[in-house]
């Protein structure tokens, strides 16, 4: 039992008594008794019009009708009455309070009780929900419920995101239920959510308890990552292309490796955040939908992994995708040959050559042909003529000879000397190499032109095979320049192939050239460790480099050093300058030291003053650097009698420190340093 009390008026108050009498598990409720009662002291009014009530427990109990209380200390009942109270969702806690009023002015104002909280005791009738509190979208959860009356029956329902539904009605003791994979579209951007299941508990299909529990979602990678189809792959450079035409294999250097992903695809509302692809051990990354790798450069043969992942916004990846490419080694073609004659009359040129190109093998086949070409020409003569014979061909399955003899086609006769050139050629370039043939070797020989020494006259009045001496020493035969002694002009546009002791011509086009763009003339000497270069072009800018196997082979420009001119000695000026009062002063500038001199005489300034800024100013180009005290002796009649002190500040102002206007002699100087212009 429980009771409350009013407030007092005029010796009236109310007692409101609550009794909880009984409970019934079945209808989820109990009864509860309610008394209002009015007490009175020594003050009675007479009938009258009178309102009362009590509202508890969700209900309201009250009237309003007369009354009277004639009788001195006595108790009048207002209210007595047994309600049933629902505990609706389980709920045992109500609100309560009471009021009473009279309408006669001998009776009571408001007298009010509360409000006040009610407890009663629960009842245990609701079914309990267990279930994980860890769960997968897309798998199936099992719910158990444990009945506290055993005729009630259960709604399950969930809400997640926003999203809220039923899972079914008219439930006894179990359920399962498959969690939605669409659930995962609330989530694009987390790995996980929550969400919340309620269990409705129904006794004889009136609600008596609604119970709540949260769940965490969990996502089944292999539902949720994103996917894509494969990184498809493509040579950037359309002539290493069409050479291979395969997306598997590339060419060194000269290809540029083109990636893609395909058909990328994120799942359940997640978006696609990052790319990435890699040349595992190349360190070449690509972090985006499609691009170019750099340039990968092998000496051999070389198989690389690609491998690649995509990862949405919820942090997942993608399973990675891997695959395999070649980048086939590539090298410039190299020629090198040796020709000398055979047959029965020596009119037969046999070249035993030194021939590779780069085979570039593409599942077996050779995709990288070889080209070799012969032409000839006498020594005498600039006329070629191709030939045609054995020596040279087309190879598609070969790509090397390594001191492989083949004839010449044409007939080469033994009094005739001819220069042999060799291209060889592959898809991408060619070189070249030349190497002469002389003829037969006689002691002597002569016509009507000249006399031939070790061989048949071709050319000049003296053809010599052979070293020549004269006086005992060997006449060098080397070519330094053209016969008339102006700068060879050989046409090989590259620098780093000019080699061989000589003066040469050289374009501005050529490579390796370090001032592109301007004709010049290349001297090198060759030694037996490497050779040094020294260019000097039409406009006069010199550059030399040396080239040895240990050295970069840089250019560097060699510049005249002017003369230094010889430094004018700076100019005296001289200018007379107010300090205030009368006061004038010297001063000499030279160079960047100026001396600032009083004119000595007899002057009165201003006494008892300090630091003053005086309305002077200093000229520009005798300002001091840094703040310059200049102080002034004053005499009088032999005695010094004070100083004063002058204070010429970086910015022209001029300030005065003096302690009297006694008129005194003043003399005084002072040196300092400037950064102002040189005055005029």
């Amino acid at each position: 039992m429980a009771e409350y009390w009013s407030n007092t008026d005029k010796g009236f108050r109310i007692k409101m008594t609550i009794d909880q009498v009984g409970q019934s598990v079945e209808k989820n409720s109990s009864t509860v008794r309610i008394r209002l009662v009015l007490f009175n002291a020594n003050q009675t009014f007479p009938r009258g019009m009178c309102k009362w009530y009590v509202d508890a427990f969700g209900q309201y109990i009250g009237d309003t009708n007369y009354l009277e209380v004639s009788r001195l200390n006595s108790e009048t009942q207002l209210i007595d009455k047994t309600i049933e109270v629902e505990h609706t969702n389980g709920k045992n806690v109500f609100g309560s309070k009471a009021f009473f009023y009279c309408y006669s002015p001998q009776g009571p104002g408001d007298l009010n009780v509360g409000p006040y909280a009610i407890t009663l005791d629960p009842i245990t009738n609701a079914s309990v929900l267990t279930m994980p509190s860890n769960v997968i979208l897309g798998d199936s959860v099992n719910f158990s419920i444990a009945k506290k009356v055993a005729s009630a029956k259960h709604t399950l329902r969930y809400s997640w995101y926003g999203l809220d539904g039923k899972l079914a009605d008219n439930i006894d003791t179990s359920y399962r239920w498959t969690i939605p994979d669409s659930f995962a579209n609330d989530i694009p951007n987390n790995s996980s959510g929550w969400g919340t299941i309620f269990l409705d508990t129904y006794v004889d299909g009136k609600l008596i308890n609604t119970q709540s529990k949260t769940f965490t979602a969990g996502l089944s990678l292999n539902r949720v990552k994103p996917t894509f189809s494969r990184i498809a792959l493509a040579d950037a450079t359309e002539l290493t292309r069409n050479i291979t035409q395969s997306d598997r294999h590339f060419v060194s250097v000269l290809s540029k490796i083109y990636a893609r992903f395909d058909n990328v695809q994120a799942k359940f509302g997640a978006s696609i955040t990052g790319y990435f692809m890699e040349i595992v051990g190349n360190n070449n990354t690509i972090s985006a939908p499609n691009g170019t790798f750099r340039e990968i450069s092998v000496n051999k043969d070389t198989q690389f992994t690609l491998r690649g992942y995509v990862e949405d916004s919820r942090g997942i990846r993608s399973d990675s995708y891997e695959t395999t490419i070649t980048v086939l080694n590539y090298f410039s073609p190299t020629l090198k040959f040796e020709v000398t004659r055979s047959g029965a009359t020596n009119s037969t040129l046999t070249i035993k050559r030194f021939a590779k190109v780069a085979p570039l093998m593409v599942n077996g086949v050779q995709k990288n042909p070889m080209k070799l070409t012969f032409t000839t020409r006498q020594v005498d003569s600039d006329t070629e003529t191709i030939d045609n014979g054995g020596a040279g061909g087309n190879w598609s399955q070969i790509s090397e000879f390594n001191a492989s003899n083949a004839n010449l086609g044409k007939s080469y006769p033994a009094d005739t000397s001819y220069v042999v050139v060799g291209k060889l050629e592959d898809k991408f370039t060619s070189v070249s190499f030349q190497a002469t043939v002389t003829g037969d070797r006689i002691v002597m020989s002569y016509d009507k032109e000249g006399i031939g020494i070790n061989k048949y006259r071709e050319r000049g009045a003296l053809d010599v095979d052979g070293l020549i001496y004269s006086n005992r020493k060997q006449i060098q035969h080397h070519k330094l320049t053209e016969p008339n002694g102006i700068a060879m002009d050989t046409k090989v546009d590259n620098l780093n192939d000019y080699r061989t002791t000589g003066f040469y011509s050289i374009l501005g086009n050529y490579r390796n050239h370090p001032a592109s763009g301007e004709g010049a003339y290349l001297e090198v000497v060759e030694s037996s460790s490497g050779y040094h270069q020294t260019l000097t072009t039409v406009s006069g800018r010199m550059f030399k480099r040396t080239v040895t196997s240990n050295s970069s082979a840089s250019w560097i420009e060699y510049t005249p050093k002017p003369e230094r001119p010889e430094k004018p000695e700076p100019a005296l000026i001289k200018k007379e300058v107010d300090m205030g009062f009368g006061i004038k002063a010297n001063m000499v500038r030279k160079g960047n030291t100026v001396m600032c001199s009083l004119v000595r005489g007899i002057y009165s300034a201003s006494g008892g003053i300090e630091y003053k800024e005086l309305n002077e100013k200093m000229p520009e180009g005798f300002r001091p650097v840094v703040e310059t005290n200049l102080n002034a002796s004053k005499n009088v009649g032999g005695n010094q009698i004070g100083v004063a002190t002058w204070h010429l500040l970086p910015n022209g102002n001029i300030n005065l420190t003096n302690q009297s206007d006694t008129k005194a002699v003043y003399n005084g100087t002072v040196s300092y340093i400037t950064q102002d212009n040189y005055p005029n």
